[in-house]
């Protein structure tokens, strides 16, 4: 059992509230866990819960987690986005087991409204995840630039070297434990690169990847990218996860119509084609997905 507690620097604020953010479960409304009232002093404690292997935020209003918004609203958008905005505006935390929290908690709903956390196993990681987040779009260690349109073989030679640093400088110790921090970091760094790329590659080069649909047996960059979804059993949780699992199941719907579209609506084609090309746990949380979506659209 998980014990999330802090104080919190507000001058509004009376209640806080756990939810839960999952996004294969995006549907759900069920999504606050638990909630507390503030104490005159600041502080505030959620009841004991099993939290393990969860992505959790705290916020002082009842509402639902900013992905889970877009992906209820317009889940054709599910490709844009970069998490900054979404995990850092309030307190995230990816929790492992008996990883409790307690953490000092400016609210200003800017990006960094977190002063402290303390009394907390692996602290670390946590400081480590909103590092993360708050310096994703940071760009270093390569030439990488997606700022104007450049060769798409240099471009992903510079990705690869900007990917492979931020892992060695993640310095992730447990990748292949599905549901570990350590593979919730690599899932997000690894699938969120491919997504990025991805956007600016149909983005800038519409011919190429034209192309790519109508001739699936020509070896290219844009096609090889997707032959990564199954090398690794990515993290459940990550966002980054869920957004590569959609466009996987719409590029396979891409090569039946030798065409390109971000997005296709919920259909009996759609579920059929995601049956066909996931394979175990991957096809089980997409295909719940894709079910509610079809009972909402009939």
């Amino acid at each position: 059992m998980t014990i999330v507690s802090g104080v919190i620097h507000s001058a509004d604020a009376k209640k806080v509230y756990l939810s839960k953010i999952d996004h294969f479960d995006y549907l759900n409304n069920k999504y606050v866990i638990d909630s507390s009232l503030i104490s005159e002093d600041g502080n505030f404690e959620f009841s004991p819960h099993d939290l393990s292997s969860n992505l959790i935020s705290i916020t002082t209003e009842n509402f639902q987690p900013f992905t889970l918004q877009i992906l209820n609203k317009a889940p054709e958008t599910y490709y844009f986005g970069n998490c900054e905005k979404f995990f850092t505006s309030n307190p995230t935390f990816y929790l492992e087991k008996n990883n409790n929290i307690h953490f000092e908690w400016f609210e200003n709903y800017n990006i960094d409204s977190i002063s402290n956390l303390s009394n907390s196993k692996n602290v670390e990681r946590q400081i480590k995840l909103r590092d993360f987040y708050l310096k994703s779009k940071r760009i270093d260690a390569s030439k990488l630039n997606f700022d104007q349109k450049i060769g798409i073989s240099e471009n992903w030679e510079q990705l690869l070297i900007e990917r492979e640093f931020d892992i060695k400088a993640a310095d992730l110790k447990q990748i292949d434990s599905v549901n570990s921090f350590d593979n919730y970091i690599y899932t997000e760094l690894y699938l969120g690169s491919l997504n990025y790329f991805l956007t600016w590659i149909e983005s800038n080069y519409p011919g190429e990847v034209k192309s790519a649909l109508q001739h699936p047996e020509a070896k290219t960059v844009y096609s090889d990218i997707f032959s990564e979804y199954k090398l690794h059993n990515w993290n459940p949780k990550s966002f980054e996860y869920y957004k590569f699992t959609e466009r996987y199941v719409n590029h396979f719907m891409n090569l039946q119509s030798k065409s390109f579209q971000h997005y296709y609506q919920p259909s009996r084609e759609k579920r059929q084609q995601a049956e066909k090309v996931l394979d175990g746990d991957n096809r089980k949380r997409y295909s719940r997905v894709i079910d509610k979506q079809l009972d909402n659209v009939l």
